[in-house]
């Protein structure tokens, strides 16, 4: 029979699923803004414009594994016509919203 993954992860050394742990979150938080942009439909010109700064710049936040503050992730997102949202889930399971 098939184990399922929490099984094959609890046979597997510590440090290596911590790691392997660490990459995915860190993965995770790389917020792809080019693929926002592009579900928008808007190009770096555009967003640049809405933003009053040069298409470079537009380029330069967008590079991937770029740590983006919230505050210009809000800004972005409101150029393109957008909103930004924010969940929090608490240890207990419980979610909370914010509109930013």
């Amino acid at each position: 029979m098939a184990r399922t993954l929490e099984q094959i992860l609890e046979s597997e050394d510590k440090n290596i699923v911590a790691n392997a742990e660490a990459r995915a979150e860190a993965m995770l938080l790389d917020i792809h803004l080019a693929e926002v942009r592009a579900l928008m439909k808007k190009t770096q010109n555009d967003m640049a414009k809405a933003l009053g700064v040069k298409q470079p710049t537009i380029a330069k936040m967008e590079r991937p594994g770029r740590d983006v503050k919230l505050s210009s992730l809000k800004r972005y997102i409101e150029a393109g016509g957008g909103k930004v949202r924010l969940d929090i889930e608490l240890p207990d399971g419980q979610h909370h919203g914010f509109q930013l």
